[in-house]
């Protein structure tokens, strides 16, 4: 888990980080969205936040969900306005989802 959990930091410390420096890609994607550019900067700080969250003893089940609904939103942003390449979100969805399967007990307790 400890392998999956590191590629998953890098992969989101560098999208997030990307977002919010302002990477003419991702400038350019969210304005094909349509949304202007808050999005991205909320997109990007969640991106950031999450992968700090991955390596908090006790957070990392909600870091795991926290990021894979950004992923299928991402993922339904790119599908609807955007276009390909998936790919890599379909990497990241699988990866995130394993880490909050992984993890499930702690956020399955808040609801019990």
């Amino acid at each position: 888990m400890t392998l999956l959990k590191s590629a998953l930091t890098l992969a989101f410390l560098y999208f997030g980080l990307r977002k919010l420096t302002g990477y003419h890609v991702d400038v350019a994607i969210y304005e094909a969205i349509g949304f202007g550019q808050f999005p991205r900067y909320v997109t990007g700080s969640i991106e950031v936040i999450g992968a700090a969250l991955l390596w908090k003893r006790g957070a990392e089940g909600f870091a795991g969900l926290l990021l894979l609904a950004t992923m299928f939103i991402g993922l339904s942003a790119l599908l609807i306005w955007v276009g390909p390449p998936y790919w890599h979100m379909l990497v990241l969805i699988l990866g995130t989802g394993t880490v909050a399967w992984a993890y499930r007990q702690q956020y399955l307790r808040l609801i019990r």
